[in-house]
């Protein structure tokens, strides 16, 4: 008995030593918590900003644009058509082939013609024989007259007749000369260097007149037609430079001015037709091929632009966080035209170039917050 009960005062007391341990143990944990968590150590240190995060500023060159698309032709086109009627002898071009003015692109079968000029030729010549011989009549009935043997109605008879046949003579004349024409058109020749685009007849076929025969191009200087949102049309105006690029012309950039502007948007569309001129000495662009662009409405040089982000906004209106001395300032800004193609503002006033300033956007960051910049130090 005297045994079992040394043996549990003995587990008593071994107990009694582990609790108080333990909360010993705990007391030393609780205070070296509270001296982690002491004021000071819970103060807050600057802010770190990633490079990325914030921009110093350069004065740059922007230009505000107008996006454009719009198919390519040729500003010169012709259609050759016939001036006579009959059969073609010769066809000599090909679609494609490069001609200069004045090169042969058909002849017609000139049999006909040349007869019915040689015919009218004869006939002109008979009427002015028969006009020498009114002349001397009336020379003759006028010396008649004045010996008092010929009557007057025999004098105004000759010189009726004579009359007559200088009127027939006159249009036998025309006729000629419209013969000398036909003959001359029947070769046909280019009217200005170009390319053939169409080709419409063969050798041997009998054309009427005004039929078409040719299509002629001249690819020195093509037009595109562009399409311009009647929101934006006034800022479009004759003269300034559009930037284009084609389909099938790769990365190449070409260089145009506008030339002139519709005076109405097309049926059932609200956009304006906007004719965009550009040169092509090379003959890169061919009719018909699509561009793309932009129309330069205004040039901006060496001014301050920041990301849309950069810029907030309070109830005292438009503002900036500028780093400066390793705090952030509020900067209130004026801002200018919008560069959507860049993303970016133009700030016409508050910021000067050099400055750095926040253009993430990081709403909690607030004016007067110390920060530094990642691997630059304090701002």
């Amino acid at each position: 008995m005297a045994a079992r009960l040394r043996r549990i005062l003995t587990g008593l007391l071994v107990l009694g030593l582990g609790a108080g341990a333990y909360l010993a143990f705990d007391r030393v944990a609780e205070r070296s918590d509270a001296a982690v968590m002491t004021p000071a150590a819970r103060e807050p240190g600057p802010v770190e900003l990633a490079a990325f995060e914030v921009e110093t500023l350069t004065a740059r060159d922007f230009a505000r644009t107008v996006a454009v698309s719009g198919p390519a032709r040729p500003i010169r086109r012709a259609v050759v058509t016939a001036e006579v009627s009959g059969r073609l002898s010769e066809v000599g071009v090909e679609v494609g082939q490069k001609v200069t003015a004045g090169d042969v692109l058909a002849r017609f079968d000139e049999t006909l013609l040349r007869s019915a000029l040689s015919a009218r030729e004869a006939t002109l010549e008979a009427r002015r024989s028969e006009i020498r011989l009114a002349e001397w009549t009336l020379e003759r009935r006028e010396q008649l007259g004045n010996r008092g043997i010929a009557s007057e109605a025999d004098l105004l008879a000759a010189q009726s007749q004579l009359l007559n046949l200088q009127a027939q003579a006159r249009a036998l004349e025309a006729e000629v000369g419209d013969a000398r024409k036909a003959l001359e058109d029947a070769v046909v020749t280019a009217p200005f260097d170009g390319i053939v685009a169409t080709r419409a007849v063969e050798p041997g076929q009998t054309v009427a007149m005004n039929a078409e025969l040719l299509q002629l191009v001249d690819l020195s200087s093509v037009e595109v037609e562009a399409s311009v949102p009647t929101s934006r049309i006034g800022e479009i105006a004759a003269g300034q430079v559009a930037r284009l690029r084609f389909e099938g012309a790769g990365d190449r950039l070409f260089e145009g001015r506008v030339s002139r502007i519709a005076p109405e948007a097309g049926a059932g569309s609200r956009a304006i037709s906007v004719f965009v001129t550009l040169p092509n000495p090379d003959g890169a662009i061919r009719g018909g091929m699509f561009a793309v662009g932009e129309i330069a409405v205004e040039s901006m040089e060496q001014v301050v632009a920041l990301p849309v982000a950069a810029i907030r906004r309070d109830n005292a209106g438009s503002f900036v966080l500028a780093a400066k001395d390793g705090r952030l300032e509020r900067r209130a800004v004026e801002t200018g035209a919008s560069l959507p193609r860049e993303g970016l503002v133009v700030v016409s006033a508050g910021l000067a170039p050099g400055e750095t300033v926040v253009v993430a956007p990081l709403p909690d960051l607030q004016a007067e917050t110390a920060v530094t910049i990642e691997g630059a130090g304090p701002a």
